[in-house]
């Protein structure tokens, strides 16, 4: 991965001829930020993974102008920032968009020089790289994760060209949660199409391995993608088929997600007694359970908070806020600390509810509680959602409350359109 210095973000701008303002809109970022990169700061980790990103995706014309202004003479320096932009082109968001497709048979070739066979303690100790990985993704954000659910994804697709036949239902399955959390990763950074598009190989590979609970979690995804993308309709098709091939499963934080998902499909989709319906399911299942670790269940992170959380969520669609916003403070007191994105999103759950109550100051600030916890988890969803909170503060822009609310907001470095 690159390392961005001011020098080099200067070079970026300027290849892309924009002024400070306009290339700092492109990144999500203050011009002032950008303005103590050219001064001399370095950029921080979060900025790092957006500069890579934003290269990797820009055309030849731009990629070679950048590329002039810091080696614009010898060989050796055009051959050293080739590798360093063939580094930027795997990472980031723009890397997820190129796993599971294209040639990848020479990678593959080299992924597996050297190495052995895989046998059940690789793909044990794999498995427990994905663990970690969801962790990391859990407390830090998806930045955070990406390069290693990257390697590890291809990795495991090495594998399975190599694969003895009794283990490949479980190389399979490896495959299949990999492709499936890249997906959440290019889903909590806008690239709903390589999401979309990932989901779907994991969702066809789990079924490949014969692996219904796996299927069922990857048509959970593909519901809760859908309603981002405001399908709602299309979100209840893909819950109804989870409940299908869930409903004989011994995972009970597994049947509850699957049920918490539907709810908020129904809740959508203006299925209100459906809703209602499949949020008592949840509690049924729930009863007693708490967020457990990965390896005892794919809905690992299934909990009451969880529960309270989509309720508040459910209920708030429905437009019940009182009891919306009950359910959500719930769901806050129960959220461990160390998951600063879970408790970021439901603070701004909460502020849905407490503006159809026309409490217009508490809304404010529980969505600057929401953009402090970015100080620990920089996710690009959260963020998306932090902007949309505050347009939906858009009506009370004057107040003091409002104003106060964009002054945290600079302060974190988050933009508002």
């Amino acid at each position: 991965m690159r390392h961005w210095t001011g020098t080099e973000s200067r070079a970026l701008r300027v290849a892309l001829r924009l002024s400070q303002a306009e290339f700092a809109a492109k990144l999500g970022a203050n011009e002032r930020t950008v303005k103590r990169w050219e001064a001399g700061s370095t950029p921080r980790p979060v900025w790092q993974a957006a500069l890579d990103t934003t290269l990797a995706r820009e055309p030849d014309s731009v990629v070679e102008a950048f590329r002039a202004r810091l080696c614009p003479a010898t060989e050796e320096g055009q051959e050293m920032d080739r590798r360093q932009l063939l580094k930027a082109g795997t990472l980031g968001a723009g890397g997820l968009a190129t796993l599971g497709v294209g040639d990848a048979a020479e990678r593959a070739r080299w992924l597996m020089s050297g190495a052995g066979r895989p046998d059940a303690a690789a793909v044990a100790v794999i498995r427990n790289t994905l663990y970690s990985a969801m962790q990391l993704d859990d407390m830090l954000g998806s930045p955070a994760a990406q390069g290693l659910v990257i390697a590890q994804q291809q990795l495991v697709e090495a594998m399975l060209r190599d694969c003895p036949t009794g283990l490949r239902p479980d190389v399979l399955s490896l495959y299949s949660e990999w492709t499936g959390f890249a997906g959440c990763l290019a889903w909590d950074a806008s690239e709903f199409q390589t999401a979309s598009r990932l989901y779907t190989l994991a969702r066809e590979t789990a079924h490949e391995a014969e692996d219904p609970d796996l299927g069922a979690y990857m048509l959970c995804h593909l519901s809760q993608l859908a309603l981002w993308q405001r399908r709602p309709r299309v979100a209840v098709d893909y819950a109804v088929a989870a409940r299908a091939w869930v409903a004989q499963s011994t995972d009970r934080p597994l049947r509850a997600y699957v049920a918490i998902r539907a709810a908020e499909a129904a809740a959508m989709a203006g299925q209100r007694q459906a809703c209602l319906t499949a949020l008592d399911e949840a509690d049924r299942d729930i009863d007693g359970l708490e967020p457990c670790h990965p390896s005892a269940s794919r809905a690992y992170f299934v909990g009451g908070a969880l529960l309270e959380s989509y309720r508040g969520n459910c209920l708030t669609i429905l437009r019940e806020a009182a009891p919306a916003a009950e359910a959500t403070r719930r769901a806050l007191t129960l959220i461990p600390s160390n998951y600063t994105r879970d408790r970021a999103m439901s603070l701004l759950e909460l502020e849905r509810a407490l503006i159809q109550l026309d409490d217009i100051d508490e809304a404010a600030n529980v969505v600057g509680d929401a953009a402090d916890l970015t100080a620990q988890n920089r996710s690009p969803r959260l963020i998306c959602a932090i902007r949309d909170g505050r347009r939906d503060l858009s009506p009370w822009a004057g107040s003091r409350p409002v104003r106060d609310l964009d002054e945290r907001l600079a302060a974190r470095d988050i933009v508002t359109i």
